[in-house]
Parts: structure tokens; C-alpha cells; sequence
């Protein structure tokens, strides 16, 4: 209940009360009423005249009205004072509701930034993956291509360092055959001077007149020689071998030439010649005098 509500309640107690005296007033009708209404003071015996009694209720009417007034007055302004503070908190719960709704978009937004970051860092993570492979692909390539450099670098020292020889015993070969050049000059001024003929055919028969040393131990059937084509041997020439010096002078044999080298020969002992072993140091000779 109200303070209003209890004020009336209030209200109709003093009214219930003044309508009680008046039944109790009429009830008495055998009083003197001038007496009982006019009755300025109240006695054991008298009560109170009822116009003093009204006036006394309207006056306590008039100031319960006043308190009535101020007490409505307080309830209005306590009214006003909560409907203000209402109002602020529902615009204060508007205000949340709408922080809420904004944190509530940003909160939408970070999580589908967080998705995407996520989905961004999975293709980032296979993006990874895939140069990782790239990168360990391209450095099995590039250990190939340095190894195929190392070998192609190797294949040209060793090309450089041929070229080199090459052009060295071209240089050798073209001061060989400028000294070669001048000795057979040489040799046919000599054959011119003795009236003989020149040329190779007289000697593809027989070896010409050549003195050289054997090599190396025969092995298997075979013996090298220290002269060879320089020296005008060639293919099918068959030289002597004997044994001088330290008071021994002994004829080993006949070898013939399987092949000739320009400084040197392999030759094959004919068995059908051989009369002793032949060794390291002895003497090839196309002729014994």
C-alpha cells in the first residue's frame, strides 16, 4: 500500500469516527441539542459541543490535507525523482545495449578475422611446405649442377693441361721437323754426293744401317728397342741382337718389328735365331759386319 492509500485509509477512519458522533449525537436527541452542539467546554458529564468538535475535525481535516498535500508533493518529486532516474538507467541500458551490440560486431568481426587469419596461416603453412620441397628440390639441383661444374672444370684442366701438351709436342714436332727438314737436306746432299738413291723403298726390305739398345727384358716373346721410325725402322725389319763389353762378345738372336714408335720399337724374338737370353742393355744392330 501507497502513502496516498494510507492517507485515505487515514481519512475514512476520521470520517468513520465524525459519523459515529453524529450517530451518537442522534442517537441522543433527548439531549439538549443547543446544549450538545453549543457546549463550549467538556466536562465527566458534557462532551465537547459538536460545532467545537467540528471545527476541531476540520481543522485536524485541513491539517491532515496539508500533510496530505506535502506528502503528495514529496511523492511527486520522489516520483519525478525515480521516472528521471529511470530514464537514466534505460538510456543507460540503452547506451549498454548499444556498447553490447558494437562489442558484439567487433567481437563477429575479430572472430572471422581470427578465421580468416587461421585459413590465411593453414595456406601460409602449405605455401611453406611446398617451397620447403622447392627449395630442397633446387638444392639437390644445385649440388648436381656444381658437381656436373666440378666435373666439366675438372674435364677442362685436363683438356687445358692435353691442349697444353699437345701444343707443346706440336711445338716440339715443328722444331723436330725443321731439324728433320735440314738433316734429310743433309742426308741428300750426302746420297747426291755418293750417288745413291733417296728414297724409303730401298730400305722397306731391310732395315737400314741403325745401332740401339735394348730396353727391358723380353716379356712374353716381346722386346722394346731404344730406336724407331725416326730412325727409318718400320714394320717387318729384322735386327740383331749380341751381347759386348766386359770381354764377352756373343750373338743372342734375330728380332723382327711388330711396331715402331718415332724414338722407339716393340719387336718379336724369332725363335729359330735365338742362341741366349736376351737381357736389359744389349745391343741392336741391323747388320753384323
Amino acid at each position: 500500500m501507497n502513502l496516498i492509500g494510507k492517507i485515505f485509509v487515514v481519512l475514512i477512519f476520521v470520517m468513520s469516527l465524525v459519523f459515529m458522533s453524529f450517530a451518537i449525537m442522534v442517537y441522543s436527541a433527548h439531549i439538549n441539542w443547543r446544549e450538545v452542539v453549543e457546549n463550549p467546554k467538556a466536562t465527566p458529564d458534557k462532551p465537547l459541543g459538536l460545532r467545537l468538535q467540528v471545527q476541531n475535525l476540520r481543522k485536524d481535516n485541513d491539517a491532515l490535507k496539508a500533510q496530505l498535500d506535502e506528502l503528495t508533493k514529496k511523492l511527486d518529486a520522489e516520483i519525478a525523482d525515480k521516472r528521471a532516474q529511470v530514464a537514466k538507467l534505460e538510456q543507460e541500458r540503452d547506451d549498454l545495449q548499444a556498447e553490447r551490440d558494437q562489442l558484439m560486431a567487433q567481437v563477429a568481426q575479430l572472430t572471422q578475422q581470427t578465421r580468416d587469419a587461421v585459413a590465411a596461416m593453414e595456406a601460409a603453412h602449405q605455401t611453406l611446405a611446398k617451397r620447403t620441397d622447392e627449395v630442397g628440390n633446387l638444392r639437390d639441383l644445385l649440388r648436381q649442377a656444381e658437381q656436373a661444374r666440378h666435373d666439366a672444370l675438372v674435364r677442362l684442366v685436363q683438356r687445358t693441361d692435353e691442349l697444353h701438351q699437345v701444343a707443346n709436342e706440336l711445338r716440339a714436332l715443328k722444331e723436330r721437323a725443321v731439324t728433320l727438314a735440314a738433316d734429310l737436306a743433309k742426308a741428300r746432299e750426302v746420297l747426291t754426293k755418293f750417288d745413291l738413291k733417296a728414297e724409303p723403298e730401298l730400305y722397306r726390305d731391310q732395315a737400314p744401317p741403325v745401332e740401339g739398345m735394348v730396353m727391358a727384358a723380353p716379356i712374353n716373346g716381346l722386346v722394346e728397342i731404344s730406336i724407331g721410325a725416326d730412325d727409318g725402322l718400320m714394320k717387318g725389319h729384322k735386327l740383331e741382337v749380341v751381347r759386348l763389353g766386359n770381354g764377352e762378345n756373343k750373338y743372342l738372336g734375330r728380332i723382327e718389328v711388330v711396331r715402331a714408335e718415332p724414338d722407339r720399337a716393340v719387336c718379336k724374338i724369332v725363335p729359330e735365331y735365338q742362341r741366349g737370353p736376351i737381357q736389359e742393355g744389349d745391343r741392336v744392330v741391323s747388320k753384323i759386319w
